[in-house]
């Protein structure tokens, strides 16, 4: 089989979490996996794309850094906290991976729990792409604002895409999105979320084991805030089937970035301890929340 393309972007503010997310990633692969390993960017230092390259020596794996100009993103909804244009960058991955027909996306607020070539030998060629579906799409929706414009049952989380690039690019929907910020810019207020869910109206439903949230893992899930709307579209059953035997633990949500934490989850600490001290970058952000976090 070919090798599996990985796409992940993120800045110089996030180079712990993210290089936990791409050891995580390669420590899960089973020996028949190879992973192509590209690096969405615009501001990682040239001594920092070393270091965290440096995660794949001796590995069958590869990885490479791709510079987006931020400016293309320059009249899109965002903030100063963790909602710059770089979540927008996601969009960019079928114009520039033409290479490969599919490729999956991934947040870097994860950690890797299994090896990813089930997801992407999902059949999405009558889908625009793949995502966990988060809730319904109704007009009572409690957490995710409900558009008009989306036709579809579900609203999707937009942290981890399988991306059918070339549907993609035949439907050119990189326009389609691009003309949607302008229209939708006032009314996004999960920016790149509720833009794909906007635009994209064939999306194909992928196991919720693919964005297991912390509280479902590390808790009693029904008594987390996120029950309340993930109990009208999935069975007690099948949180559980998720939680037990999960392929990516999402950090969205309660209490926060496991880095952040005074007392990060044992799982994610260990991979804290086998980083280089190089890649053990904190931020200011970083160490205030850490200061102020009760976990």
């Amino acid at each position: 089989m070919a090798n599996i393309p990985v796409v992940f972007c993120f800045d110089s503010r996030i180079i712990l979490g993210a290089s936990i997310a791409i050891k995580s990633l390669i420590d899960c692969a089973k020996e028949t996996t190879t992973y192509d390993i590209r690096i969405f960017h615009s501001d990682i230092s040239l001594k920092d794309q070393i270091n965290i390259s440096k995660l794949l020596e001796n590995t069958k794996h590869n990885i490479a850094f791709h510079y987006i100009n931020p400016d293309l993103f320059k009249n899109a909804p965002k903030n100063k906290g963790s909602w710059t244009e770089i979540v927008y960058y996601r969009l960019l991955i079928p114009e520039i991976l033409k290479e490969y027909d599919k490729v999956i996306y991934s947040d870097v607020d994860v950690l890797f729990k299994d090896d990813l070539k089930e997801l992407y030998l999902t059949d999405v060629s009558d889908y625009e792409m793949a995502m966990v579906r988060a809730e319904k799409n109704t007009p009572n929706a409690i957490e995710h604002k409900y558009f008009n414009e989306n036709k579809k049952d579900y609203i999707y989380w937009s942290g981890l895409i399988l991306f059918n690039c070339k549907r993609f690019l035949e439907e050119k929907m990189l326009n389609k999105l691009m003309k949607n910020i302008g229209i939708y810019k006032n009314k996004l207020k999960a920016y790149d979320l509720d833009l794909v869910n906007i635009t994209c109206q064939n999306v194909l439903s992928l196991d919720l084991k693919y964005c297991v949230l912390q509280g479902i893992y590390y808790n009693n899930f029904t008594t987390i805030k996120e029950y309340e709307y993930l109990k009208l579209i999935y069975k007690d059953d099948e949180i559980k089937k998720a939680k037990n035997k999960p392929a990516i633990i999402h950090y969205a949500g309660y209490p926060g970035k496991p880095w952040r934490m005074k007392k990060p989850y044992s799982d994610y600490q260990k991979y804290i301890n086998e980083l280089p001290k190089e890649l053990k970058i904190y931020t200011f952000r970083d160490l205030r929340k850490k200061m102020f976090n009760r976990i």
